[in-house]
């Protein structure tokens, strides 16, 4: 086996070619230097420019409904085969994107156009369930189509917490706490109409599962 040399084994690595820098970032002393290093971000928040904490309850929002469009995207992406799926998850992903752009630009303008993504979101629950005569309860995704909608109203119902946490501070917020759980309830709506399996009670669903997990374990 041929010897190694130290010397040249313990050498620091040769840099690779730089990629071309964000707008703003900057090379200082050899290291990439970019705006949030210190923790903190500057970003406006409907319409007024901070300097807050990227733990603050804004900027934790904007990461939610972040989360929610890839969230969004990615069942509109693996359910495209099922229409009623996808087309529901590209409503609330448009939701999401525009909720976001009013947190920033906090305008009446930008507001209705969130306004109008909202009343789609209502017409496409609304037809979806139309036919729906059945009962109504305690509701449990049956079918990997509800299971993914049912994401989502999580993820939905996530964002409206973190939008509450921001009230004292910004009232405008309340506008997106209103979209947000109107959006929550018309997605949990939806389960009905996409697979999903009703209770009467928690009970109910609990022993549901346990009998299932005792009859898959014999």
């Amino acid at each position: 086996m041929p010897e190694v040399d130290k010397e040249q084994h313990c050498e620091d690595p040769k840099p690779v070619a730089r990629l071309p820098l964000f707008t703003d970032c900057r090379e200082v002393a050899g290291d990439v230097a970019c705006p949030g290093d210190s923790g903190y971000s500057t970003i406006p928040v409907f319409g007024r420019t901070m300097r807050l904490r990227k733990d603050s309850p804004a900027i934790m929002l904007m990461g939610c409904l972040d989360e929610l469009v890839n969230l969004t995207n990615g069942i509109r992406l693996n359910f495209k085969n099922e229409l009623k799926v996808a087309s529901m998850a590209a409503v609330v992903m448009a939701l999401s994107m525009q909720l976001n752009a009013y947190l920033v630009q906090g305008t009446q303008e930008r507001l209705s156009k969130v306004k109008i993504v909202e009343t789609l979101l209502e017409t496409k629950v609304s037809d979806l369930c139309s036919s729906y005569r059945g009962d109504v309860g305690w509701i449990v995704a049956s079918t990997p189509e509800a299971q993914a909608i049912d994401g989502i109203r999580v993820k939905l119902r996530e964002c409206g917490r973190v939008a509450s946490s921001m009230l004292d501070k910004y009232p405008e917020v309340d506008n997106i706490i209103k979209v947000l759980n109107h959006a929550d309830k018309l997605v949990a709506q939806s389960l009905y109409c996409l697979g999903g399996k009703v209770y009467k009670s928690i009970d109910d669903v609990t022993g549901a599962l346990l009998s299932s997990a005792l009859d898959n374990n014999a």
